[in-house]
């Protein structure tokens, strides 16, 4: 990610009202870009989101969870999973599918895939009340 993306995206993050201490970007123009994101979800759970944006834009960013997190019955969510909208694990932590591969688009914003995921938080705590898959709650992109 260069400079002016960089400074495009955090104006965006304001814009829509994230704190400037709730995330924070990782060796910006460097092959290890990643950003940390404090998500927050609505029964006040706080969950660290690691951005992978290597490549980024033109590539889709990989999105951790960092904390191995387990379903309901007390498994870890490591593996590709279309029921939980899980892919393979890495660095010991839960990865997030936000986006098709055929969806994405270099003009998305990070903000939008932030949202996606927080959405999954919200999606993965009602998993673990109900024991319904996320995919109950969420749709596969097309």
């Amino acid at each position: 990610m260069d400079r002016l993306r960089y400074e495009i995206e955090c104006a965006l993050f304001r814009k829509c009202g994230l704190p400037d201490n709730t995330y924070c970007f990782r060796n910006v123009g460097q092959p290890d870009t990643h950003l940390l994101i404090a998500a927050r979800t609505n029964s006040k759970h706080v969950y660290t989101l690691h951005f992978d944006l290597a490549g980024f834009p033109a590539h889709m960013p990989v999105v951790f969870v960092k904390a191995m997190l387990r379903d309901r019955d007390g498994n870890k969510l490591d593996d590709a999973s279309a029921a939980m909208h899980t892919l393979p694990s890495g660095h010991g932590w839960t990865r997030i599918c936000h986006y098709g591969g055929m969806s994405w688009r270099p003009n998305m914003s990070l903000y939008k895939v932030y949202i996606k995921c927080r959405l999954w938080l919200e999606m993965y705590e009602l998993h673990l009340q109900t024991g319904k898959s996320i995919d109950y709650y969420l749709n596969h992109q097309r």
